[in-house]
C-alpha cells in the first residue's frame, strides 16, 4: 500500500537530475542558445530573460520572452529561487512540446494577481508534449482562480515531481489546481505531485463537453484541499481510461456534501483506483455515480471517511454500472456519526439503481455508530469473503 513517505517523493531528485542542474549553474550565457541533444536549454535568469530569482520584480515578462523563443523540445530551466509573477487577465500559454524544469524543490514561482481583492486569473495552459517538473507554485496573494488550466485540447502531457500550494487559509479566493473540459485532452500524467490547500486539485465544470482520456495519477499526495481532490466529474462530455494508484489523501477541509472526496467518477467510464491511502475526510472517500461505468476501487485503506456527512464511506449511486470493490481496508473508529461504510443505492426514487456492483474481499471496521453497508436490493452481487469487524469500546 501506498504511504505518506511513499507519495511525496518529490522532495529530491536523482543523481543525475542533480549532476545535470549544476552543470546547467556553471554555464555561461552562451549556453542559452546552444544545442542540448535534441533541443536547447534556455536559463531563464540568463539573457536576454534576465528573470529575478529573489522573490522581486516581476517574472512574468522573462517567462513570456522565454515561451515566444522556445521550439519544441526545448528545455526552460528555473535555476534555484523564488520567482515572483503577477498575473494580470489571461493565462500564458506553454508552447508544444516545451520542458519547464525545477531544481528539485528549490524553485518556486510566487504567483500574485495585479487587481485586488479576488479577481480571476490563470497561470499556465498545457499544450501538447508538454511537462513540468520539480517545480514549486504558491498562491501568494488573494485571487480566484485556476492555476493550471486546459483551455483547448492537448496530448501527452506531464506533471512531475512538482508542489502546488493554493494557500487556501491564507488568501481569499477560491484557487484550484486543474481545470479539465473544455477539447480533448489525451494521455495526462501526474506522478509525485503534491497538491495542497487548494479548493478542487482536478475539476471539470458540470456544464463541459470536452473529452477527457487516459489519466494517470501515480505517487502523489494531496492534504487539506477544501473541495474534492480528484473530482472526474462529465455529466455532459466523456471522461475514461482513470487510474489513480499508490497515493495519499489526508485532512480534506470540505464542508459541505456535494464535493470533498478524495476521488470522485461521474458519467466515467473504466477508472481505478487502486492502493491508495485515504485518511479523515467529511465526505465520501470514494464516489461513484451518474451513470459511470467499469469503475474498480480495489486495495485502498480508508480511514475515518464521510465523518461529516452520513452517507457512505464508499458510495456507488445512480445508475453506475459494473463496479467492483474489493480488497480495501475501511476503518470506521475515528467516525462518530452514523455513515455506512460502503453504500450502494439508488440515491432517491427518480434516479435508476446501481447494476452490477460486486463487492468481495473488503475488511470493514465498524465505529461507534457506523453501520456496515447498505447494498440495495438487486444492485449487487452475492457478497464473497468480506470480514467485518464490530465496534468494541476501548477497556
Amino acid at each position: 500500500m501506498a504511504s505518506e513517505n511513499g507519495a511525496t517523493s518529490n522532495s529530491g531528485v536523482t543523481d543525475s537530475m542533480h549532476q545535470f542542474a549544476f552543470f546547467v549553474i556553471g554555464m555561461t550565457s552562451w549556453l542559452v542558445a546552444a544545442p542540448q541533444g535534441e533541443g536547447r536549454l534556455l536559463d531563464l535568469t540568463s539573457s536576454p530573460y534576465a528573470a529575478t530569482a529573489d522573490g522581486t520584480g516581476d517574472s512574468r515578462s522573462a517567462l513570456s520572452r522565454a515561451f515566444r523563443d522556445a521550439q519544441p523540445g526545448d528545455t526552460i530551466y528555473f535555476p534555484p529561487g523564488d520567482y515572483r509573477v503577477v498575473l494580470p487577465g489571461g493565462a500564458l500559454t506553454i508552447p508544444a512540446g516545451v520542458t519547464l524544469l525545477g531544481h528539485g524543490g528549490e524553485s518556486t514561482i510566487l504567483l500574485e494577481s495585479n487587481a485586488s481583492g479576488t479577481d480571476y486569473r490563470e497561470f499556465l495552459r498545457p499544450s501538447d508534449n508538454v511537462t513540468l517538473e520539480g517545480l514549486t507554485i504558491e498562491r501568494a496573494g488573494s485571487f480566484t482562480g485556476v492555476l493550471l488550466p486546459f483551455g483547448g485540447s492537448a496530448s501527452h502531457v506531464v506533471v512531475r515531481d512538482c508542489r502546488i500550494v493554493g494557500h487556501q487559509s491564507a488568501h481569499r479566493g477560491a484557487c484550484h489546481c486543474f481545470r479539465v473540459g473544455f477539447g480533448t485532452v489525451r494521455d495526462f500524467t501526474l506522478d509525485q505531485v503534491t497538491i495542497e490547500e487548494c479548493a478542487y486539485g482536478l475539476f471539470q465544470s458540470n456544464d463541459a463537453t470536452g473529452t477527457i482520456e487516459e489519466v494517470t495519477v501515480t505517487n502523489c499526495r494531496f492534504h487539506r484541499n477544501t473541495a474534492s481532490d480528484l473530482e472526474f466529474n462529465a455529466p455532459k462530455g466523456k471522461m475514461r481510461r482513470i487510474v489513480v494508484r499508490d497515493c495519499f489523501f489526508s485532512d480534506n477541509q470540505s464542508k459541505g456534501a456535494s464535493s470533498g472526496f478524495a476521488v470522485g467518477f461521474a458519467n466515467v467510464r473504466d477508472g481505478r483506483v487502486e492502493n491508495c491511502v485515504i485518511a479523515n475526510y467529511g465526505s465520501e472517500a470514494l464516489h461513484v455515480e451518474d451513470r459511470s461505468e467499469n469503475i474498480q476501487l480495489v486495495g485502498n485503506k480508508i480511514v475515518g471517511g464521510s465523518r461529516r456527512q452520513n452517507n457512505g464511506v464508499i458510495l456507488v449511486v445512480n445508475d453506475s454500472r459494473h463496479v467492483t470493490i474489493a480488497d480495501n481496508f475501511v476503518d470506521g473508529r475515528p467516525n462518530t456519526n452514523k455513515p455506512h461504510l460502503i453504500l450502494v443505492t439508488a440515491g432517491g426514487d427518480k434516479f435508476p439503481k446501481p447494476t452490477k456492483v460486486t463487492v468481495t474481499g473488503n475488511v470493514l471496521v465498524n465505529g461507534p455508530a457506523t453501520r456496515t453497508w447498505y447494498l440495495q436490493p438487486g444492485s449487487t452481487a452475492p457478497r464473497e469473503a468480506n470480514i467485518v469487524v464490530k465496534w468494541e469500546p476501548s477497556k
